[in-house]
C-alpha cells in the first residue's frame, strides 16, 4: 500500500504559515484492480493518458474516451492518483481520500465488457472520477465538516454514516468514482477560504496566493487544479458560487429543493442548504444536474422539484440566447456594502453584454430600478431558520452503529473529551428537538419572491446576468470574494449558472451568473453554453506549483527623504517588499488594501493620514500568505 505524507498547511494566529506533516493521506491501492498490471495504465493504454490533460478532462471526453477503450477507468484514477501525490502537499484539497476508489474503478470497467458480443450498459457517469465536499455523507466514510470536533486529524469524533446521502447514492447508481472527500472551513462557514479546517487551508489551483473560495474549496480546487473531472459542492450563501467563480469554473447553485440536501451537515438546513456540480464547462453541469436532480422519499424539501422533459442537457443550443431578454446588474438590485462594481469589473462586465448582444439578446439596464428590492437586504428579517433540528435530525440519520445520533450527545462527547471550549456546539442545542416554526423565514423569502418575479414579468425578462464577484478575489489570507448575489438569491432560493469569462489584469478570474425564477436550470444552462461556446472564458494553470507557500515576513524600510531620523519623524515613507506579494497594510487598525505586487510604497505619511496621528504608531505589513511584519514608529 502506498501512502502520501499529508503536508499540512496551517495558519498560526491568523497570520504566518507554517508547514506541518500531521498524518499519512492513505491512497487506494492498486491491487484492487482485478488485472496483473497492479492498476496502472499499461503502456499501450497509458500513451494516451500521457497525453490528456487531467485540468481540462471534461465528463463528456471521459465518457468518450472510456467508451472507445482509449483507457480504463482504473488506469484514469491511477493518473488522477498520481497527479494529487504530486501536487496535494502543495495545494491541501483533501481530507481523506476514498481506499475503494480503484475497486469501484474496476468494477465499472467490469460493467463496461460484461456480455462478450452485447452491448453493455453503461450509465450516465460511468467509470467518471469525482470528489465530494467533507459535509456529505459517504457510506463508511467520515464526515468532518473541517470542525475539529468531528474531525480525526484534531482527535474529534469520527462521524461515520451507514449510508451515502442521497445525493451522493445517486451519483454512485450512475457510476461514478469517488476519489475522495474535500476540505471546507469550520462547518462551511466561509465563502472566501477553507483556512479554519482542522485540515488546514486549501490553496487556489490558479495561484496559490488567491483566495480559492468557499466553502466548497477543496472541490473547486480539486476540480480546477486536475484532481478529479467533477465535484460536489454544497452551498448556504455562496459556497457553490464562490470557489467556482474564484477558480474559473463552471456550476449550478440549484433552486432549494431541487436535489435532496439531506446527509448534508447543515448550515441551514431547512431553508437555504443546496448541493450542486462544480464543473469544467456547462455540459458537464448539465450532466451531472441530470443524475442529481429529482424528488425523493428521503427528502420530502424535493417533494416540489422539478426536472424538465428531456433532462438538463435538453436546451445546450448555440442559439439559446437569441431574441432572449436580459435583465443587467444595477443599484436597483442592491446598494450598500458589496454592491458598488470596481472600476475593472464594471469593465469586464461591459465587454460581456456587447458579447451577450453578439449572441442576439436584449439587455435591459436595471431592470430592478424602484422595485424595492434592494431594500430587502438591510429589512432585517429572517435569513433562515431551524437549523439546530436540523443538525440533530442529520446526526439521528447517520445510523445506529454512529457514535452518537443527537446533538445533545455530540456535546456530551465534546465535553468529556477536551472540547468543553468548542464555540460551537454549544449553540447547535436550543430547539434542537423541536420541529421549527418557518414562518419568518418564509414570510422573507416570499418578500424576495414577489418582487423578482414582478420584475421580470414587468420587464419580459428571460434571465438576469451578472457579474458573479463585484471585484476581484483578494488574497488567501486577510482577502475574500465578494459576491453579486449572496445572500439575496439564496434567501429567495432561486438558481445561479456561473459562467467563466477571462481574466482581470491580475490574471485573476472574472465570472459572469446567469439567474432566474425558480426551477429554470436548464435554460440557465442553456444560456451558459450558448455564451461559453462562443467566447470560452475559462482559466486553467497548466503549471501547478511544487513548492510551498511563502512563509516569510514581509520587509519594511524607511525610504530616502522622510523627514526624521531614529523613528522619529514629521514625515515618513517606507519601501514594502515581500516574494510572496504584499497584500495589504494598516497603521493604527486602519486598514489599506494594496496592488498584490512584490514591492509597494507607503508615502507621505504623517499625522491625519492614514490612520497616522501625533505620537506613537503601529505599522502592520501583510502579504498575501498573511505573514506580518509590524514596525513602530513615532510622527512628532
Amino acid at each position: 500500500m502506498r501512502s502520501t505524507p499529508r503536508t499540512r498547511l496551517l495558519s498560526l494566529a491568523g497570520a504566518a504559515v507554517t508547514l506541518v506533516t500531521a498524518t499519512a493521506l492513505v491512497t487506494p491501492t492498486a491491487s484492487a484492480a482485478p488485472d496483473a498490471s497492479d492498476g496502472r495504465p499499461s503502456q499501450s493504454k497509458g500513451k494516451h493518458l500521457a497525453r490528456v490533460d487531467l485540468s481540462t478532462l471534461t465528463i463528456a471526453e471521459t465518457l468518450k474516451a472510456l467508451e472507445t477503450g482509449k483507457y480504463t477507468s482504473v488506469e484514469l484514477v491511477e493518473a488522477f492518483l498520481d497527479r494529487i501525490e504530486t501536487y496535494e502537499p502543495y495545494y491541501n484539497a483533501f481530507t481523506q481520500m476514498n481506499p475503494d476508489a480503484l475497486a469501484d474503478a474496476a468494477a465499472s470497467d467490469a460493467r463496461r465488457t460484461k456480455g462478450k458480443g452485447k452491448k453493455p450498459r453503461v450509465r450516465a457517469l460511468e467509470g467518471v472520477p469525482i470528489v465530494i465536499k467533507d459535509s456529505m455523507d459517504v457510506k463508511g466514510m467520515p464526515t468532518t465538516s473541517g470542525w475539529s470536533l468531528t474531525s480525526p486529524i484534531s482527535g474529534g469524533l469520527s462521524l461515520i454514516p451507514e449510508t451515502d446521502a442521497p445525493a451522493v447514492e445517486r451519483l454512485r447508481e450512475a457510476g461514478a468514482i469517488i476519489i475522495g472527500k474535500t476540505n471546507l472551513p469550520t462547518l462551511a462557514k466561509s465563502g472566501s477560504n477553507a483556512n479554519t479546517s482542522s485540515y488546514g487551508p486549501t490553496y487556489n489551483a490558479l495561484d496559490q496566493a488567491w483566495a480559492p473560495g468557499g466553502s466548497s474549496t477543496g472541490s473547486a480546487t480539486s476540480v480546477a487544479g486536475g484532481f478529479a473531472v467533477a465535484g460536489m459542492a454544497e452551498e448556504t450563501g455562496g459556497s457553490i458560487q464562490n470557489p467556482a467563480s474564484a477558480q474559473s469554473l463552471y456550476a449550478v447553485k440549484p433552486t432549494f429543493g431541487l436535489i435532496p440536501n439531506t446527509g448534508n451537515f447543515p448550515l441551514q438546513g431547512v431553508t437555504r442548504d443546496v448541493l450542486g456540480p462544480l464543473a469544467k464547462t456547462a455540459e458537464d453541469a448539465a450532466i451531472m444536474l441530470d443524475v442529481l436532480a429529482g424528488s425523493t422519499a428521503d427528502d420530502p424539501k424535493t417533494e416540489d422539484a422539478v426536472v424538465p422533459k428531456g433532462g438538463f442537457t435538453s436546451k445546450l443550443s448555440t442559439k439559446a440566447l437569441k431574441g432572449k431578454r436580459i435583465g443587467l446588474y444595477g443599484p436597483g438590485w442592491r446598494t450598500g456594502a458589496n454592491s458598488e462594481l470596481s472600476p475593472e469589473t464594471a469593465e469586464l462586465y461591459a465587454d460581456a453584454v456587447r458579447r451577450l448582444e453578439k449572441q442576439g439578446a436584449t439587455v435591459v439596464e436595471d431592470p430592478f430600478e424602484g422595485s424595492g428590492f434592494n431594500a430587502l437586504r438591510t429589512n432585517g428579517a429572517a435569513t433562515g431558520g431551524g437549523n439546530n433540528w436540523a443538525v440533530d435530525q442529520y446526526l439521528k440519520r447517520l445510523g445506529a452503529s454512529a457514535a452518537v445520533s443527537s446533538a445533545a450527545e455530540l456535546k456530551a462527547w465534546g465535553d468529556a473529551h477536551g472540547f468543553e471550549e468548542d464555540p460551537h456546539i454549544g449553540a447547535m442545542l436550543d430547539g434542537a428537538t423541536e420541529e421549527p416554526d418557518l414562518t419568518p423565514f418564509l414570510e422573507n423569502r416570499d418578500a424576495y419572491l414577489e418582487i423578482f418575479d414582478k420584475v421580470l414579468e414587468d420587464n419580459d425578462l428571460d434571465a438576469l446576468m451578472f457579474p458573479q464577484q463585484v471585484r476581484e478575489v483578494g488574497p488567501v489570507f486577510g482577502g475574500s470574494v465578494s459576491a453579486s448575489t449572496v445572500s439575496e438569491i439564496n434567501i429567495a432560493q432561486l438558481p445561479g449558472v456561473v459562467v467563466p469569462d477571462g481574466t482581470y489584469d491580475s490574471g485573476k478570474p472574472f465570472n459572469l451568473i446567469f439567474i432566474d425564477e425558480k426551477w429554470s436550470e436548464a435554460e440557465l444552462l442553456g444560456y451558459a453554453y450558448d455564451y461559453a461556446k462562443a467566447y470560452g472564458g475559462r482559466t486553467v494553470n497548466h503549471d501547478l506549483s511544487t513548492t510551498p507557500p511563502d512563509t516569510t515576513a514581509p520587509t519594511v524600510t524607511v525610504k530616502p527623504g522622510s523627514v526624521g531620523a531614529d523613528g522619529v519623524y514629521s514625515t515618513v515613507s517606507y519601501k514594502l517588499y515581500d516574494a510572496g506579494k504584499i497584500a495589504r497594510a494598516t497603521i493604527n487598525d486602519v486598514e489599506k488594501d494594496l496592488v498584490d505586487d512584490t514591492w509597494s510604497d507607503l508615502n507621505g505619511i504623517k499625522p491625519g493620514v492614514f490612520g497616522a496621528k501625533a505620537g506613537k504608531n503601529t505599522l502592520k505589513v501583510y502579504d498575501v500568505f498573511g505573514n506580518e511584519t509590524a514596525v513602530e514608529f513615532t510622527l512628532g
